[in-house]
């Protein structure tokens, strides 16, 4: 970087700023003791500053003022947000958001030991894992839904959040909040089981995917069935998750980076999904008139 000028620390240079901008010189400033200090990536650009510079201190060259930044309208972003459309959708989604910051996407062992599928115990660097008996012998009934709100890392939290306010949305449009709020708890049990008893010895497992997959198994079954109820998912979109169910059986997805997929938790979720959207088309399909 290149020292062009040192400025009194008084002096506005947005004006200055704004124009070097628009010219395409790239600046920066920053202040020293009180004094502002332009910098250039090379001498050639700083002897442009110090021209340009000269020129409008001497009245040669009339700088327009820069216009006022803009920041992140935050009250606009949460205006937004369809709270009222989607109430169940999003108090899904802001409950993974929530539970992400306290556990710090996985990282905070003593934080993640409390939406783990069975009670751990973390002591030092070990961690003690209670058979699901014991789990339920201690009232802690949760446990058997709470590890959908897990998410290890932001690309899982944000694909899964992703899907979730897509589908989810769809499903409570259609359906209400009621309908899918019993769907959630309902794939989410059923994922859950699955994960635990077909998925390994592996104790710590989580994420809202097995829900995904349950919703994407309830609109299937369900626009099957009843074909007036239509959610609108792109027929590519059951393609491309079916696909990614498959690849995840096949161990390549944790070997190039991706993690260890809860493929247990995707295939319960997608035949609950399944049976639920089958079953709801059976008996809440409207008669013809």
């Amino acid at each position: 970087m290149y020292r062009a000028l040192v400025i009194p620390g008084h002096k506005d240079l947005s004006p200055l700023s704004y124009f070097l901008y628009r010219q395409g010189v790239p600046h920066k400033i920053t202040e020293e003791a009180g004094q502002q200090v332009i910098w250039t990536a090379s001498e050639e650009q700083g002897e442009v500053v110090k021209q340009v510079y000269s020129d409008w201190e001497a009245g040669l060259l009339q700088l327009e003022q820069a216009p006022a930044r803009r920041g992140v309208n935050v009250e606009g972003i949460i205006k937004s947000i369809p709270w009222r459309r989607f109430p169940v959708t999003m108090l899904f989604l802001a409950a993974c958001l929530v539970i992400a910051v306290f556990t710090q996407l996985g990282e905070n062992i003593g934080m993640v030991s409390h939406f783990t599928f069975v009670k751990i115990k973390v002591t030092g660097q070990y961690a003690y894992f209670a058979s699901l008996a014991q789990t339920l012998e201690s009232g802690e009934y949760w446990r058997l839904l709470s590890p959908i709100f897990l998410h290890f890392g932001i690309i899982h939290l944000s694909f899964n959040m992703l899907w979730l306010f897509d589908l989810g949305r769809r499903i409570e449009f259609r359906q209400g909040g009621l309908h899918l709020f019993g769907l959630v708890i309902f794939t989410g049990l059923l994922s859950n089981f699955a994960q635990f008893v077909f998925g390994g010895d592996t104790a710590i497992f989580g994420g809202f995917s097995g829900v995904i997959y349950g919703f994407l198994g309830y609109c299937l079954a369900r626009e099957k069935i009843d074909p007036r109820c239509r959610f609108g998912v792109p027929p590519a979109i059951y393609g491309f998750m079916l696909v990614w169910l498959a690849i995840g059986y096949t161990g390549i997805l944790g070997a190039i980076g991706f993690g260890n997929m809860a493929n247990a938790a995707h295939s319960g979720g997608l035949v609950s999904g399944l049976l639920t959207g089958a079953l709801a088309g059976v008996f809440l399909r409207k008669p013809e008139s």
